[in-house]
C-alpha cells in the first residue's frame, strides 16, 4: 500500500469511526482521546475505543481501545496489527500499548497539541517528572511510533490532505470537555 493511501485510510478511521464515538463520549463527560486497532493490509479497524474516564480515570482512549480489543472472543495477535491513537499516548498508554505487543503505533496530535489545543499539559509533565523524558522515543525496543502530521508533511502532495485535516481539527476543536478532576493530578485537591 502506498504511503498516501495508508495515511488516507488512517484519517478515514479517525474521521468516520474514532471521532463519532469520541463525540458521543464527550457528551457523557469523557475526554477527547480515542484509538483504533487496524489491519495492516487494509487499514480497516478491528476495534475502536474512546476515553471512558467517567467509569474509571485509568480508561484513557488507548486503554479503552485495548480493553475492548482483548475482550473479543477471538482476535489477532497485537504484533500483527497497528495501533492508532488520536493523540500521542501518555506514559501509561504508551506502556500499555508496548505491554500488549503492538509494533507499529500512529498518532495525530502531538504532546504540544495536547497541551496547547486541548488544555492538557499533564502528559508532558508526567513524562518529565516521572521519567525525566520529553516523551516516548519514536523508535524504541518495543515499537515504532509515527506522527500522521509528519508523514503528511513528507509527502509530495500535502494539499491533498488539507480538507480532511481541517475537518478533523474543527470537529475536535468543537468538542466541549466537562471538567474532571483526575485523582493523581498535581492540581487535584488533597
Amino acid at each position: 500500500m502506498r504511503d498516501e493511501e495508508k495515511i488516507e485510510k488512517i484519517l478515514d478511521v479517525i474521521k468516520d469511526e474514532i471521532l463519532p464515538l469520541t463525540e458521543c463520549e464527550v457528551k457523557r463527560g469523557n475526554h477527547v482521546f480515542g484509538g483504533a486497532i487496524l489491519r495492516p493490509d487494509t487499514m480497516t479497524s478491528v476495534m475502536v475505543g474512546s476515553n471512558n474516564r467517567v467509569e474509571n480515570p485509568l480508561f484513557h482512549g488507548e486503554i479503552d481501545t485495548l480493553n475492548r480489543f482483548f475482550k473479543l472472543p477471538v482476535h489477532s495477535r497485537a504484533d500483527e496489527l497497528i495501533f492508532l491513537a488520536s493523540h500521542d499516548p501518555c506514559p501509561m498508554c504508551a506502556a500499555a500499548i508496548a505491554w500488549a505487543g503492538f509494533k507499529e503505533v500512529w498518532y495525530l496530535f502531538d504532546h504540544r497539541d495536547i497541551a496547547e489545543k486541548f488544555g492538557m499539559p499533564t502528559d508532558g509533565e508526567m513524562f518529565k517528572e516521572l521519567f525525566g523524558a520529553k516523551g516516548v522515543r519514536a523508535e524504541n525496543k518495543f515499537f515504532k511510533k509515527y506522527s500522521i502530521k509528519e508523514a503528511i508533511a513528507s509527502l509530495p502532495d500535502t494539499e491533498h490532505f488539507a480538507p480532511v485535516m481541517e475537518e478533523i481539527e474543527k470537529r475536535y476543536a468543537a468538542l466541549e470537555v466537562a471538567d474532571f478532576e483526575y485523582p493523581g493530578s498535581p492540581d487535584a485537591d488533597t
